[in-house]
């Protein structure tokens, strides 16, 4: 593997490492000034949001919201490290009041530049049940 892949690796298990703590503050810093982060399916939180500030409200703050806070990143395994980005299974967990709990493995392409988080694509292994977790 390249130093260049490696560094891109080392970043995202960082990036993870953040998440799976909470701190979500540090986590965005991960994201470059022209983040644009999309999420595969038809629920609420499809779609792409263009700008750090958009995925934040638009993804990051809807999830909170719908959860109640109840939203863990438990585990990251990089599938595949490279020039350019990294390709994640993310192990994640949800609840929701009258839904309940729901775990989901989330496949995520990341792609990097400059040290910062460009784009973030996730794809959930099952999306229309996460579509109607959120619904």
């Amino acid at each position: 593997m390249s130093d260049r892949a490696e560094a891109n690796k080392k970043l995202i298990l960082d990036y993870f490492d953040a998440w799976a703590r909470g701190d979500s503050a540090e986590a965005e810093d991960f994201w470059a000034e022209d983040f644009v982060g999309f999420q595969a399916g038809h629920g609420v939180l499809a779609g792409y949001y263009r700008g750090r500030q958009a995925f934040h409200d638009g993804w990051i703050q809807r999830t909170l919201e719908l959860t109640g806070g109840r939203w863990t990143v438990e585990r990251a395994e990089v599938i595949l490290a490279g020039e350019e980005g990294v390709v994640v299974i993310a192990d994640e967990w949800m609840e929701r009041d009258g839904k309940g709990r729901i775990d989901t493995e989330k496949l995520v392409v990341y792609t990097i530049r400059d040290g910062k988080i460009l784009t973030c694509r996730m794809y959930d292994g099952d999306q229309g049940a996460i579509d109607d977790f959120y619904s």
